[in-house]
């Protein structure tokens, strides 16, 4: 009987686990769209943030996800900590939803629920059907494993040792409250799942093993266990995101501590809204739902006292690595979200690529402040060296993950034009050079080559505003003006190099001279072809 309890408890445990993650993960891909909104929507607003974190993760299903989403968007410095304490908040209501989904007793449906999507998953055609599928499919195992740790934890209703051991389990003393949120907490922060946790409690209760103020107890402490999955994610973070962590915490602590004060009173107060005698379920989930509630209540204007008093105990990096991009690891768990903010990276490398080029047209035409160009176009190039390498990080970190093909293939396009672009920049950046050596040198372009680099430099920058902006607006029907304009640079470039080579056996000139103009065309050339390739991505 002991290894049909465990069998069904451990089985019961893993599929509900699964159900859990296979719905998060579908709900995650079906509002993907919608969750790359979530960074024009958040000010600084409190109450806007609030809305938002409860929305991402009733959407997501998962208060972790949010959260660790959330210390990411903080270490990347896309978000502020105010800001991040108000969608931690928010988090905190969004999680409550997973108690409701269980108040639905349809258990002896999630098998027959599980097994059709599993089929309409196998059979489906779109990748929006296979997710829904997948969601669907997750729902049923959730209410299956539910079901088999229920029927698991049945016969240790007739066992008389474990009914002693449960009866000295109890909520009925202060004592007794701290004791069963330790365990709760304790468990939570083990599984790294208030979900888990969170049906462990309410199978334990439906099977009368534990009472209902018990099974509040244990609610209590699972939102401080469910902290530690923010607090890992912050290791290595900097001290704002940080900062946003131990806020998670310290809310949750401070909240269970005053409920825990007046528990008896608290429980009282959730017989006006359910009635464990005819659903316990239901008491549960409300006394989850009421206790994050009323705690976002209380902490709602405390934001900015909190924020201060973080700043103080926290202290900044001594060292700061600055990041070049407003991307982080941590932000892996919303791929949508991440491919959204690395196409404003890459816009952001073609403003500086736009500097780069109008240097370059000075140093051409003007021939003035050659060092001051250079030095600032090398620091653009080393800049983008590292935003392109930080775009790839986090880039290839979501290929790994069960993305639609859709975004697949939106990530790998701007995995290729944030390569293109950072190898123009290179090229822009061995042309100035070029220039500046001849400068050294005391050679000196004659006016017939600064017109004919001066044309072709023209051109090329025509060619690059009009691939970044069909980038920008994610236009595929350029390839026929675009193999145009790329003739047209290709024109020049025989045209100029024709003539250089003419003048070559026409009048000697310094070699260095010869060589340097030679490679200068030449890198002209292979910005233009790198163009091409972005084009080409964005015809597939």
């Amino acid at each position: 009987m002991g290894l049909d309890i465990f069998f069904k408890v451990i089985g019961g445990l893993g599929i509900f686990m699964y159900g859990m993650h296979n719905m998060s993960g579908g709900m995650q891909k079906l509002a993907g769209d919608r969750l790359k909104k979530i960074l024009a929507v958040l000010t600084t607003n409190r109450f806007m943030a609030i809305i938002m974190g409860i929305f991402v993760t009733g959407m997501v299903q998962s208060s972790s996800v949010s959260t660790v989403m959330t210390i990411g968007f903080v270490n990347a410095g896309l978000l502020n900590l105010k800001q991040s304490l108000g969608v931690i908040l928010g988090a905190n209501i969004g999680t409550t939803i997973t108690g409701w989904i269980l108040v639905l007793k349809i258990g002896k449906y999630g098998l027959p629920i599980a097994g059709i999507a599993a089929l309409l998953y196998l059979f489906g055609k779109s990748d929006r059907a296979k997710t829904r599928a997948l969601t669907t499919m997750g729902l049923g195992m959730i209410f299956f494993g539910l079901q088999l740790m229920s029927d698991g934890f049945k016969p240790l209703r007739t066992m008389p040792e474990f009914i002693e051991l449960f009866h000295k389990f109890q909520a009925d003393s202060l004592s007794g409250v701290i004791a069963a949120a330790a365990v709760g907490a304790l468990m939570t922060a083990i599984v790294q799942s208030s979900s888990a946790t969170l049906g462990i409690t309410i199978t334990l209760a439906v099977q009368g093993l534990i009472d209902y103020q018990t099974a509040v107890a244990l609610v209590l402490g699972e939102n401080v266990g469910t902290t530690i999955t923010a607090c890992l994610a912050s290791i290595g973070a900097r001290s704002n995101a940080k900062r946003a962590a131990y806020a998670h915490t310290i809310i949750n602590i401070v909240g269970v501590i005053w409920v825990t004060s007046i528990f008896g009173l608290y429980i009282k107060f959730l017989h006006n809204f359910a009635d464990p005698a005819a659903n316990v379920t239901r008491f549960i989930a409300t006394a989850h739902t009421m206790f994050n509630v009323t705690n976002v209540i209380i902490f709602t204007p405390f934001i900015t006292l909190i924020a201060n008093f973080l700043m103080k105990i926290v202290k900044d990096d001594e060292e700061v690595v600055e990041s070049v991009t407003h991307l982080d690891i941590r932000m892996a768990d919303t791929p949508t979200v991440i491919i959204s903010q690395t196409k404003k990276e890459i816009l952001g490398m073609a403003g500086d690529i736009s500097t780069m080029m109008n240097s370059l047209k000075d140093i051409i035409v003007s021939g003035t402040e050659i060092n001051k160009n250079v030095e600032q176009i090398v620091e653009l190039e080393e800049k983008l060296d590292l935003v392109q390498k930080e775009i790839s990080d986090v880039n290839f970190e979501i290929m790994h993950k069960d993305l639609d093909e859709k975004y697949i293939e939106e990530t790998r396009g701007n995995l290729e034009v944030a390569d293109e672009y950072e190898t123009v920049s290179d090229y822009l950046t061995r042309i100035s050079k070029s220039i500046k050596k001849l400068n050294e040198n005391d050679i000196l372009l004659n006016n017939k080559k600064k017109e004919s680099l001066e044309q072709i430099h023209t051109k090329v920058v025509e060619f690059f505003d009009y691939v970044n902006t069909a980038y920008e607006n994610g236009n595929k029907e350029i390839l026929v003006e675009a193999m145009q304009k790329s003739a047209d640079i290709k024109d020049l470039y025989k045209k100029a190099r024709k003539e250089h080579m003419e003048r070559v056996a026409e009048h000697k000139m310094p070699a260095m001279l010869s060589t340097a103009y030679m490679d200068i065309l030449n890198h002209y050339r292979r910005i233009k072809d790198h163009m091409v390739n972005v084009v080409e991505t964005l015809s597939v």
